[in-house]
């Protein structure tokens, strides 16, 4: 009997402890919901106080922490989405003004705007690959001028490379930081372009050592710039007095032409042909006699519709190879691909016609060989063929009705 009596307070006891767990865990599950709840509400508040301040990049941090806590929260997502749209707006904006100071040779002003960018939008691949440190240049030989009244650098570059585009490697291979501050009298070193002869006698061309081929450092004054907040640097810029000079400059028109022209090149060497094709035709509406952009988009066409080519599209292709012709008349292998284009697309279409033809599937034989009418009528006896189907069709459509009537 004692044993007996034993045996149930043993079991009453772990009822009571199996019971005291499973509280414990559920209310440890309500602190921790608990504690997620007040952590979400602290960062949405958060973010909506530094968007009404305007600090943008903070309040996106903000909202981005929301949805690590509740990743379906719609207050954080539309928190995320509507201000991507606003930071890569402002970091493209920067970036275009930072282009066109670089363009002028400007590069303190260009770098300035640049940074602003990616304090804007950090992932900004243009503006980050501009501020990115480069290799040195190994030149061999070089030519010494003399700046003369009313030469600039680009005018430089135009005497001796013929591209006035190149001053920027006057700049910097002679360590000039502004490239539109240079004097009567200067003297300055046109460094030597592989494949780009100089344009001057043999006579004034001189020679040195390679310099050697170095990686610059990582910029730690680039990585402690980035660090700092944007609004801050923004707040900076507003309080600064403003230069007239500067102030010119800035308000005159971004050179969008010359950026989508170097957009449209850069996606080319990296063989993305659409995206190439569609920056070109954005030069192309604002000035359609751009020679570098019409050479460009032909080749651009060109490349586009030989990758169509070979995933067997023909008819894709053949309309890119045309566009291409377009922009380039003297182009032998366009026209050379129009044709093979045309005759393997018509070869196909015509072989499925005839396969349709002979299991009896009029209609699809007929829609088969109209194809290849659409890109020559003369095509073997694709007419012929077209005639003798819609016959016999009529036909079986005639006893068909007659079977139905008897």
């Amino acid at each position: 009997m004692k044993k007996i009596i034993a045996f149930i307070w043993i079991v009453i006891l772990l009822t009571m402890v199996s019971g005291c767990a499973e509280h414990f865990k559920r209310f440890s599950q309500r602190i921790s919901e608990y504690r997620k709840e007040n952590l979400l509400q602290s960062y949405l508040q958060t973010g909506k106080e530094f968007e009404n301040k305007g600090k943008l990049a903070e309040a996106y941090k903000q909202y981005k922490l929301a949805i690590t806590v509740s990743p379906q929260n719609k207050e954080a997502v539309k928190g995320i989405d509507r201000l991507e749209k606003e930071l890569l707006k402002w970091a493209e904006k920067y970036y275009r003004e930072g282009m066109k100071f670089h363009n002028q040779g400007k590069y303190p002003l260009a770098r300035r705007k640049f940074l602003t960018a990616l304090k804007f939008w950090p992932d900004h691949s243009r503006a980050l690959k501009m501020l990115t440190p480069r290799k040195h240049v190994k030149y061999k030989k070089y030519i010494e001028h003399i700046v003369k009244p009313g030469e600039s650098l680009s005018t430089i570059a135009m005497i001796y490379y013929g591209d006035y585009s190149k001053f920027g490697i006057i700049a910097e291979y002679n360590n000039i930081a502004d490239a539109s501050l240079t004097h009567a009298g200067q003297k300055i070193i046109v460094p030597e372009i592989q494949g780009v002869p100089f344009l001057t006698e043999k006579q004034a061309i001189k020679t040195e050592e390679l310099k050697e081929e170095l990686e610059e450092p990582v910029d730690e004054e680039l990585k402690e710039e980035l660090e700092e907040p944007v609004d801050e640097e923004l707040k900076k810029e507003l309080e600064e007095p403003v230069d007239e000079e500067l102030k010119k400059e800035t308000e005159e028109p971004v050179d969008e032409v010359k950026i989508y022209r170097d957009q449209g090149v850069e996606f080319f060497n990296e063989m993305k042909y659409q995206e190439a094709i569609a920056e070109f035709n954005k030069v192309i509406n604002v000035n359609p006699d751009d020679a570098i952009t019409i050479e460009h988009l032909g080749r651009s066409h060109f490349q586009f519709a030989m990758g169509l080519f070979d995933k067997k599209d023909y008819l894709k292709a053949k309309k890119e190879f045309e566009v291409s012709l377009q922009y380039n008349k003297n182009c032998p292998t366009c026209r050379e691909y129009i044709k093979r284009s045309e005759e393997t697309y018509m070869g196909i279409h015509y072989k499925m016609g005839v396969a349709h033809f002979g299991k009896e599937q009029l209609i699809k034989a007929i829609m088969e060989w109209e194809l290849v009418m659409s890109i020559d009528s003369n095509y073997k006896e694709v007419a012929n063929n077209i005639k003798k189907a819609k016959i016999l069709l009529k036909r079986l459509e005639e006893i068909k009705k007659s079977q139905k009537a008897n």
